[in-house]
């Protein structure tokens, strides 16, 4: 499967159980990486995705999404063990955080495959990173 989360220069996700932030372009970009599979989020994060056609909302994401499904990341626990590939979307911002994105890409096997900057809705720069996991020789 492959993760999708958003991190401000901390790295941070969330604060007091709220997303730091959102933007439109920002879940248009998402809904069109996932478009030609799922995209698997929690009933709280499809709140902001109403207008993705492609998307399934349950708690129990992690558990439900194959492996070519896309899951968006914010206020559950997530596990790198089965993702083949991740994708952070940066605010460029620090924001006030007590959730954070806390895995190190690099010592597990994922490398920058590609980044690229856009301009969003509600910020003027938001950087997309695609990591892909390196099989081991």
């Amino acid at each position: 499967m492959k993760l999708i989360f958003c991190v401000d220069d901390n790295n941070g996700m969330m604060f007091n159980n709220r997303r730091q932030s959102q933007d439109s372009v920002l879940r248009e970009k998402a809904a069109a990486l996932s478009s030609q599979s799922i995209l698997w989020m929690s009933e709280y994060s499809a709140k902001q995705f109403g207008e993705a056609e492609n998307y399934r909302a349950d708690n129990d994401y992690m558990s439900k999404a194959a492996d070519e499904d896309f899951c968006f990341v914010e206020d559950l626990d997530y596990s790198l063990d089965n993702c083949s590939e991740v994708v952070l979307y940066k605010w460029n911002r620090h924001y006030p955080a007590d959730r954070y994105f806390e895995s190190d890409l690099k010592s597990l096997g994922f490398r920058l495959f590609s980044k690229k900057e856009f301009a969003g809705s509600s910020h003027k720069k938001i950087t997309e990173e695609i990591y892909k996991k390196q099989e081991r020789k």
